[in-house]
């Protein structure tokens, strides 16, 4: 039993598949399988059901823990002796929704390689889910999620707030909604008669997307039965139909104002769906890693846009899309 082994224990784990965890460690199966059988003997016990996918048991589970523990472990202790070397090196894995990469890190990636030039940043992009997850599993050092808090090992502070709203065209809903288009935007945005949205053909974000779920969310409460045109996880494209009039769309205000131009933004309303619809992005860490601690500071200081003086990342004020 060796490090690598506990590195090829827990690729399987993660993966459930051997080939699959062979592909990702750019190895072979035979290497794989001759690994975990080599454990398995020196353990006296079945690690995993050889079922598909595998299963772990719970001899598996018991030995996951121990393996996980001791290679963070070893990554610290790689760390540590990096400094006391005076040589600031490493991956730094930052976890985040394609959507909100391209606006919340580009400040922050420049800033930071300005003072840690020898890190080397990957970006991950999953769900906001997925991120949690492989946060908490180690397999990245940082996250900006919608989690308000960590598990142990794991700190959590806001870092910004968001606020969906639903986005229409304004041409779109006025022929939908006929000459009393005004009195039904009264309704729904003054008086939250958010049934009447139903008029609306929808454009909807993934289901493991904050707004995709907040979307879904309102949709049920409402005993809307919407006509969905379209479903993506990409919000960019979404709104860009949404300015074409295929359909209104729930999105998080900053990213509606960083993928339309000013000329896109005044053809849409934007209804404002209440308290409800606002919630904290969070930047979430696992402790031992100094750099990591500097990658957050950063972040806090400098996330695009962020309003530090009202604590918000949008302002309403200056939006070029009107209700």
């Amino acid at each position: 039993m060796n490090l690598q082994t506990m590195e090829y224990f827990l690729a399987i784990a993660d993966e459930k598949s051997i080939s699959k965890a062979a592909a990702r460690l750019h190895v072979t199966q035979q290497t794989l399988s001759a690994h975990l059988a080599a454990v398995e003997d020196e353990l006296g016990a079945r690690l995993f059901e050889r079922s598909v996918p595998l299963k772990i048991t719970y001899a598996g589970e018991e030995f996951l823990k121990y393996a996980a523990a001791i290679q963070e472990q070893v990554v610290n202790l790689r760390h540590v002796f990096d400094a006391i070397n005076g040589e600031e090196k490493g991956l730094l894995k930052i976890g985040i929704t394609s959507n909100r990469g391209r606006i919340v890190l580009l400040p922050v990636i420049l800033a930071f390689q300005k003072e840690h030039p020898g890190i080397e940043l990957k970006i991950v992009e999953e769900t906001n889910e997925t991120l949690v997850e492989q946060l908490e599993k180690g397999q990245i050092d940082v996250a900006i999620s919608d989690f308000a808090s960590g598990g142990p090992g794991l700190c959590a502070v806001p870092l910004y707030r968001e606020r969906v709203v639903f986005f229409v065209q304004k041409a779109l809903f006025r022929l939908q909604y006929g000459e009393k288009w005004q009195e039904a935007l009264s309704k729904i945005q003054q008086r939250g008669q958010w049934k009447l949205l139903e008029a609306c053909p929808m454009l909807l974000g993934h289901e493991q997307d904050i707004a995709g779920k907040y979307a879904r969310r309102l949709i049920k409460a409402s005993g809307i039965q919407p006509v969905i045109r379209a479903e993506s996880r990409n919000m960019g494209l979404l709104m860009q139909l949404c300015v074409e009039g295929l359909g209104g769309c729930f999105c998080p205000d900053i990213i509606a104002r960083s993928v339309l131009t000013g000329e896109q933004q005044k053809e849409l309303l934007a209804i404002d769906l209440g308290g409800e619809a606002e919630y904290e992005i969070c930047i979430g860490w696992r402790r031992g890693w100094h750099v990591v601690d500097a990658f957050v500071k950063t972040a806090r200081e400098n996330a695009a846009g962020f309003d530090s003086e009202n604590n918000v990342y949008y302002n309403k004020e200056k939006s070029g899309i009107t209700v």
